[in-house]
């Protein structure tokens, strides 16, 4: 039976800001390990599978998230991942990069997962189709600016001691404060969870365009400010220069979602994915420029608007107890991505040098470009 959406713009409202504050933690986190690793001596392959160890718990997240929205409220679920993400800071803040640092970072995956993929998915279930889009594109503007803040400060807090997680504890708090306040329908809750399997093969192409942006965001969070340092720039002017790309490509997401609503969601998908191609590459010639602060913009902008496309796909497609269930495939499939992209870069960066990652970064969005191509072929 069709799920008729009528859109709840004071509940949007509220989960984007709850989320935001929440993704400020996420933003410090992300940066402040690679470099504190970096620092105390970790080769990248050792970093790479840290990050790993982060992505395993999203995927374990992922993996159970359906079974556990059908005995477990949402909301109490997402209230108890944010307590273990504050635990977690305060174990970032007090133990030892080089081996505390591996059983926290799977529990922080873990809890990142639950948060975020059930927000999203309280979206999906409260946005009316026509205005998918424009909604997903004020949520990933929101999250783009709340990422950006945390590294941020990296500039005047460090990198090292106490100080960035005691942030993300605060950030955290202000999350738990605004969630609690939330009244979420409760859409799937004692619902037969959907099989996923059926899910994924019903969007194909949506969770492809998701796929390949947690690619590419998995090898630019752990890599690229390691990339700018290794090009000539300090480590807090490399996070300021990431910080940049993040927070301005803010511009673009309304935009995209709103021409995704009134032109093509898949026109929309195959001009991002050509243009974030292109401005990848264009990162070895303009690295050591001024012209490298603009282009990490429209990169971040045209790689996330890929995703922004495949997201409202899904949410276009997918209702009720399916939606659940492509929520928690998104989950997996940054879990999976996390597992293996930093790893296996951090090896061939070890071995060949960080500048292959303009190309890691190129590569991910061929198979959207191809997928295009062959849809049109068949039309």
């Amino acid at each position: 039976m069709a799920h008729r959406v009528t859109r709840n713009n004071g509940l949007i409202f509220g989960i984007i800001v709850a989320l935001g504050a929440a993704n400020i933690a996420m933003g410090m986190l992300v940066q402040v390990i690679p470099l504190a690793m970096d620092a105390a001596g970790a080769s990248k392959f050792l970093i790479g599978n840290n990050t790993m160890v982060g992505q395993a718990g999203v995927l374990i997240a992922g993996l159970g998230l359906v079974r556990m929205r059908q005995h477990v409220k949402s909301h109490f679920l997402v209230l108890c991942a944010i307590t273990v993400g504050l635990l977690t800071c305060i174990g970032f803040a007090f133990t030892s990069p080089l081996v505390g640092w591996f059983p926290i970072r799977f529990f922080s995956g873990l809890c990142t997962a639950t948060i975020f993929t059930t927000g999203e998915s309280w979206l999906q279930a409260n946005t009316d189709d026509k205005a998918r889009g424009r909604v997903m594109g004020s949520y990933m503007t929101s999250q783009t600016l709340t990422f950006a803040l945390g590294p941020s400060l990296i500039k005047y807090v460090g990198f090292q001691g106490p100080v960035p997680w005691l942030i993300g504890v605060a950030a955290l708090a202000a999350a738990f404060a605004l969630m609690v306040r939330l009244k979420v329908p409760e859409a799937a809750h004692g619902e037969k969870p959907a099989p996923l399997i059926a899910v994924a093969n019903q969007g194909r192409f949506a969770f492809l365009c998701v796929a390949v942006v947690t690619f590419f965001e998995a090898f630019s969070l752990t890599f690229f400010v390691l990339y700018a340092v290794h090009n000539g720039f300090s480590a807090g002017t490399a996070t300021q220069l990431l910080s940049f790309g993040i927070a301005a490509c803010i511009l673009f997401f309304f935009p995209i979602g709103y021409a995704g609503d009134h032109w093509s969601r898949r026109g929309v998908i195959g001009i991002c994915a050509g243009m974030a191609l292109i401005f990848s590459v264009l990162q070895i010639p303009l690295i050591t420029t001024v012209w490298i602060w603009p282009l990490i913009v429209l990169l971040r902008a045209t790689a996330f608007g890929t995703y922004l496309g495949g997201f409202a796909l899904m949410g276009d497609k997918f209702k009720g107890t399916q939606m659940v269930a492509a929520s928690s495939l998104v989950s997996i499939i940054w879990g999976l991505s996390g597992v293996v992209a930093p790893p296996l870069a951090g090896l061939a960066f070890d071995r060949y040098g960080l500048g292959l990652l303009p190309f890691f970064m190129a590569m991910c969005f061929v198979p959207i470009l191809i997928s295009l191509a062959w849809q049109h072929r068949q039309t």
